[in-house]
Order: structure tokens, then sequence, then C-alpha cells
């Protein structure tokens, strides 16, 4: 009796063997012939950013297997451009895909007047500093002296993210950097923020004083969270 349910057994897996490997060979054909007829030769892309209008998406997606493109196609192209955040993948079968580049942030434009030829850039929200002559509707910063202490992109970065939480005009705020002291303008106060550290706690207790009184002359920080205020 054991030997017949052993024997049944053997016979059953042999079966469900058999009909595995033949299963997998009829997917893999399957496979083949898809990939051979879904390869792509349509690409549309959608693209705001205003640095990177020609990114070349060609030489990794056309005539390739649609099924094999997703996101992580696209790592080179996210490596050689630092303020590409992601790159989203929409699939049109057979044959075309649609590439949404999403940017980070832009918060502000840098001009450097340290040198014989003024540098600006733009720096994003992920402190990714790039070079840039193209009109940004942004908060400025003009650099008139240095050294620039380490860290100050981030400082600059938690200051302008902080800010975004009031109701202010973003775009009315510029500053200008020394090498010593910090200070900026929005709209007809001046703002002496003294040593660039700790612009976030400064930015927080700032854009609740702007939000709710109407200042139209100096403010002075005394501590990071101090001000003295003419409004």
């Amino acid at each position: 009796m054991e030997n017949k349910y052993s024997q049944q057994e053997q016979v059953s897996l042999k079966s469900f063997s058999v009909f595995s490997f033949l299963l997998l060979i009829i997917l893999n054909i399957g496979f083949i012939i898809n990939s051979s007829f879904f390869r792509v030769d349509q690409i549309e892309i959608n693209n705001n950013s205003k640095l990177f209008q020609s990114i070349d998406f060609s030489n990794i997606v056309l005539n390739q297997s649609i099924w094999l493109i997703d996101s992580d196609t696209f790592t080179s192209i996210k490596m050689n451009y630092p303020t590409v955040d992601r790159i989203s993948v929409i699939k049109e079968y057979p044959n075309k895909i649609i590439l949404n580049i999403i940017e980070y942030e832009e918060l502000i434009v840098i001009t450097d007047l340290r040198n014989s030829i003024p540098l600006r850039t733009v720096l994003f929200k992920n402190m990714s500093e790039v070079k840039s002559d193209q009109k940004f509707e942004l908060a400025t910063l003009t650099i008139s002296n240095g050294p620039v202490p380490p860290g100050f992109n981030g400082e600059l970065v938690s200051m302008l993210m902080t800010l975004k939480n009031y109701n202010l005009t973003s775009t009315s705020f510029s500053f200008i950097y020394n090498g010593n002291s910090f200070t900026g303008t929005y709209k007809n106060a001046f703002i002496n923020f003294g040593p660039p550290i700790d612009l976030g706690i400064k930015a927080a207790a700032l854009g609740s004083l702007l939000e709710n009184a109407d200042c139209s002359g100096d403010i002075r920080f005394i501590t990071s969270e101090d001000i003295i205020a003419d409004c």
C-alpha cells in the first residue's frame, strides 16, 4: 500500500516538473517574441527645466524592449544631472514611452562677485548649485566678499524652505553676504541676520514677524530667536 502511494507521488512530482518546465519554455518564448515586437521607437519627454532642455535619451531607450525600461534605466542621467530628482516612465504599448523629468525645487539665484568675472548660479533644494544665465523668478543673493563658511548652502536651503511656510512673497527677498555678516531686504524692511548661522531658526522668527506685521524699517537679530524690529 505504501509503495503504491509512493509511486503515485513520484508520478505526480514528475508530471508537475514536466508541466513547470514546459510552462517556463512557453513563457520564455512569449517573452522573447514580445521583446522583439515591443521595442521603443517613440519617446515623448515632459521637461520644464530651464537648465537642461537637451538631455539625450535616445541612446538609452531607443530600440530597447519596452518591458525592461523603468525609472532605474536612467540612473546614469541622474548622476550626470544632480538637479534631477526622478524620472517617471509611462508606457504606451507597444512602442512608445513618456518620460516626466522632475527636478528638485529651485530656491535662489546667487551672484558671486569675488572674482573678476561675476559667477551666477542657481541653488536647488538638494543643495546642488548650477551655473546659469537664465532668468528665474526667485530670491537673490549677492556674495560681495569671502570666504564663504562651510555649510553655507545648507544654511540657505534651511532658511528658504522655512520661509516658504509663511504667507510671504519669496521673490521679494534679496540677500547680501560680505564675508562676515548676512543681511537682506524684504519689501521695505532691512534685515540684519548677523553671521550666517542658524538661518533656519532665524527664518522661523522672521517669517512669523513679517507675516503678522507691516515692517518698513530695520530688523536685527540679537540671538537666533530674538529680534529687535522697527515695525
